[in-house]
Order: C-alpha cells, then sequence, then structure tokens
C-alpha cells in the first residue's frame, strides 16, 4: 500500500500532470517491489516554499509504506523517486528533499478494512 506525496513550489502549469502522476506511480511500485495496483501518489503544486534559502524551484516528497522500508533498501528507493520526481518537475535532485515513514499495518485501511 505505498503512498508518495509530493509537494513542490513548481507552477502547474509547467507540469505534465498526468504524465508526472503516472511516471512517480511507477517508479514508487517498482522501487518498492510492491504491485502498482495498491500504490497512490499525490501531487501538490504551486506551494509556497524556500529551501536553502531559496524559493527557487523545490520538492519535498514523503513516501509511506507497509513494509519495503528501512536501511537497505530506502537508498535504491530515495535515488529512484529523487530522479523521477526531478525529471517530472525539471528541477535539481539537490533541491529534493524525501523521507520514508514504515507503517505499521494495524494502522493502515483500504476499503475500509484495516490490513493487519
Amino acid at each position: 500500500m505505498p503512498f508518495a506525496h509530493v509537494t513542490s513550489n513548481v507552477p502547474k502549469s509547467n507540469v505534465d500532470v498526468p504524465t508526472a502522476l503516472r511516471a512517480l506511480s511507477k517508479a514508487l511500485s517498482e522501487a518498492l517491489g510492491k504491485p502498482e495496483a495498491y500504490v497512490m501518489v499525490q501531487l501538490d503544486l504551486d506551494t509556497p516554499m524556500i529551501f536553502q534559502a531559496s524559493d527557487a524551484p523545490c520538492a519535498f516528497i514523503q513516501i509511506r509504506s507497509i513494509g519495503r522500508i528501512g536501511p537497505d533498501l530506502n537508498p535504491k528507493t530515495a535515488a529512484s523517486l529523487t530522479t523521477m520526481a526531478a525529471e517530472a518537475l525539471k528541477i535539481p535532485a539537490d533541491r529534493i528533499f524525501l523521507n520514508l515513514d514504515d507503517v505499521d499495518a494495524a494502522n493502515w485501511a483500504m476499503a475500509g478494512n484495516t490490513i493487519g
């Protein structure tokens, strides 16, 4: 049940949103080894943000998943999602922060039912 929330100050008019969402969904599915049928991606653009004391284009990515988060897997996931977001939003990778959260299955629900 991976979820990626991408927030950026990039103007929505500069992004092909459907293409970006599909690319991020596929990248997350592949990075975590989970079916894309369970992946959700949220893309918030035009958000006032400042990073490194600059309002130049930047992004924050929050990834949540039941499992497949940890020190051995996080480098691959971080690299994949950062690369894809940088391409989709047309911003440098060094202007992107990312964090990963492993969510207990008992704290995640789909269709009104908890997973664990």
